[in-house]
């Protein structure tokens, strides 16, 4: 188990990252403090999914926007875990689209 993080910890990383700050916890106790990916980050990695490699997709966004807590990436189990949760980060937003 990390040190626990702070909401000091976490202030400094919304003024760093904005508030696109998250918090992954496992049932086995431990807890991942992710941020959400940049759009040049998922595109980095779109080859991974047109290749099938999906679980490898989750695992690098996870490891690119990590910032603390438990590092879980030396359990497959956790890391896989944790890691699928990172798409739920990215914030949308609805559009609609009217002809005119």
């Amino acid at each position: 188990m990390a040190e626990e993080v702070t909401q000091e910890q976490i202030d400094d990383w919304k003024a760093k990252y904005g508030d696109c700050i998250w918090r992954i916890p496992l049932e086995t106790g431990e807890a991942c403090y992710v941020r959400s990916p940049r759009i040049k980050e998922i595109e980095a990695v779109q080859p991974l999914l047109q290749a099938g490699k999906f679980i490898t997709y989750n695992t690098t966004l996870f490891k690119t926007c990590f910032l603390g807590g438990d590092d879980v990436t030396g359990n497959e189990t956790k890391l896989t875990a944790a890691a699928s949760k990172m798409m739920e980060t990215v914030e949308t937003v609805s559009a609609g689209l009217e002809k005119l």
